[in-house]
């Protein structure tokens, strides 16, 4: 199985701005993204070009401690933020856990778009997160924005 970019595509009934923050700060992102069942206990996240993106998950029904780490490669607030996107799971980087996300915010009739890209950095197949999980997350996201 070729290993393809997968790219997500939303509308949102709010601005670009909005949907920026939602995206990016911790309040928010502990309301709407629950990777794995897991809530969002700590974020790390300087947004410019080599910031440190760290998000820590836990949940007391799971075992082990969820953490995504990552460098931005390029930060535009508001426009567009591409960085790495590291999976580790109790300590342990996974294999092929290792990504590149293009993230990017337009402003579109009646709101905005997310536009959401990510690329595998290995040879194989990658195990976290598929397109259904991204589907998931950004209905997560319509939802938090919308209701």
């Amino acid at each position: 199985m070729k290993n393809e970019p997968i790219t997500i595509t939303k509308n949102f009934k709010v601005s670009a701005a909005e949907l920026f923050k939602a995206w990016t700060e911790e309040s928010a992102l502990k309301s709407w993204w629950k990777p794995a069942g897991r809530t969002l206990t700590m974020l790390e996240n300087e947004i410019e070009d080599g910031g440190k993106i760290l998000y820590k998950f836990g949940d007391e029904s799971q075992e082990g401690q969820l953490t995504i780490e990552g460098e931005y490669q390029s930060a535009l607030p508001e426009e567009k933020l591409v960085y790495s996107w590291n999976w580790i799971m109790d300590d342990q980087a996974l294999e092929n856990g290792n990504y590149l996300l293009t993230v990017e915010f337009k402003d579109a009739e009646d709101g905005s778009q997310l536009i959401v890209t990510q690329e595998n950095q290995s040879e194989q197949e990658g195990i976290h997160p598929h397109e259904e999980g991204w589907e998931d997350a950004l209905s997560s996201l319509k939802n938090y924005l919308e209701d």
